[in-house]
């Protein structure tokens, strides 16, 4: 049977007619909300991080360290540690070569010195947490124990929000009370978190600066993603440990092949994370790997080479650098480096003079 489609449009002209002209000023109205809203204005509002009202400023001590004041000066906190995973004291500056783009660079400073830092501590309060959060408060308050005493540190705590807890400070009683009055709930913005934590570090009075970040999932509630929050810390000079209390990735998956499971995700960024600062991150087992784990970081932290040069690319144009440091042959030949992937240099053309710097390993 064949429909007569000329015969429907002569009967219902005015019907047909009122169709054709819906149909198009729909498909109007969706092309204008397309282009008249970008995608930015469908996500939450940018998360912040606020300062207490009870939370005084840190003072402003007079500088004893210079190391990263000169912003033509690229500065490289780099650990070497052998097979065993112990730290390689005693090298020198000879030792060392490094390149930036393929070019062996100058070194205008060497020197292991324990300076002061201004450090982060980046706590978990998810749901999740609630049995471990014990432990971890006192961890934190043991890896603050055995770091610099002269270090600046402030405690900030993440589910779904992200929250400054206690402000820049060298008290640790003060921290202390801060660690205690923490409210386990709620889900995990990671990535937020560190992101925050990040600018909230470069606000500190030390020039040396790093994360350690506790959590035992992957990130579920944040603002910012995983490639937006590797920009972020591609532009600093921020360390960022992590220690990751992850469920065992199951060896044998149906889906395995094709797809991630949570932990492995989880897994992954924060590796990512810690990998583009010079950082490392630590997957224990049980809750009492912790205060090991603790101890290693706070170590390394103090017993870090600075290697700093003037780059012999004079070009102020805002690019990417790539950075690598080796060991020349000799005594430590065999020992590992860990160093971030690089910097971007200062941009003229936008007004940013100050250096910006990325992580990594070779």
């Amino acid at each position: 049977m064949l429909l007569n489609t000329r015969g429907m449009f002569r009967i219902f002209p005015a019907f047909s007619l009122a169709i054709l002209c819906a149909l198009g000023l729909a498909a109007g109205a969706r092309g204008q909300s397309q282009t008249a809203e970008p995608r930015e204005r469908s996500r939450p509002d940018r998360p912040q991080l606020e300062t207490g009202s009870h939370q005084e400023e840190p003072a402003v001590r007079k500088k004893e360290y210079t190391i990263g004041i000169n912003v033509d000066l690229v500065v490289v906190h780099t650990s070497a540690y052998d097979k065993n995973n112990h730290f390689v004291s005693g090298l020198t500056k000879d030792d060392f070569r490094l390149f930036e783009d393929g070019i062996e660079q100058k070194m205008a400073l060497f020197s292991q010195e324990d300076v002061p830092i201004s450090l982060g501590i980046l706590l978990d309060l998810s749901g999740s947490m609630r049995g471990k959060i014990k432990d971890v408060n006192k961890a934190a308050l043991a890896f603050i124990r055995a770091s610099n005493p002269q270090d600046q540190v402030f405690l900030v705590g993440f589910n779904d929000e992200v929250e400054l807890l206690q402000d820049f400070s060298s008290d640790i009683d003060e921290i202390s009370d801060s660690l205690e009055n923490t409210v386990v709930t709620g889900g995990t913005a990671l990535f937020d978190a560190v992101y925050l934590g990040v600018q909230k570090a470069h606000t500190g009075t030390e020039p040396k600066k790093a994360l350690v970040v506790i959590t035992d999932g992957e990130d579920r509630d944040s603002y910012y993603t995983l490639d937006e929050l590797i920009a972020k810390v591609q532009e600093s000079d921020v360390q960022v440990y992590g220690i990751g209390f992850l469920n065992q990735v199951p060896e044998n998956s149906l889906f395995g092949r094709w797809s991630k499971t949570i932990p492995e995700k989880a897994h992954d960024a924060l590796e990512r994370i810690a990998e583009e600062t010079g950082g490392k991150t630590f997957f224990p087992k049980q809750i009492s790997e912790i205060n090991g784990i603790v101890a290693e970081i706070a170590a390394e932290l103090r017993n870090q080479y600075s290697i700093g040069y003037v780059s012999s690319n004079a070009a102020r144009d805002g690019t990417w650098r790539r950075l690598k440091i080796e060991l020349k042959p000799g005594k430590a030949a065999e020992a590992r480096l860990r160093f971030r992937r690089g910097y971007y240099a200062p941009n003229l053309a936008s007004g940013v003079s100050s250096q910006k710097a990325g992580n990594s390993a070779p």
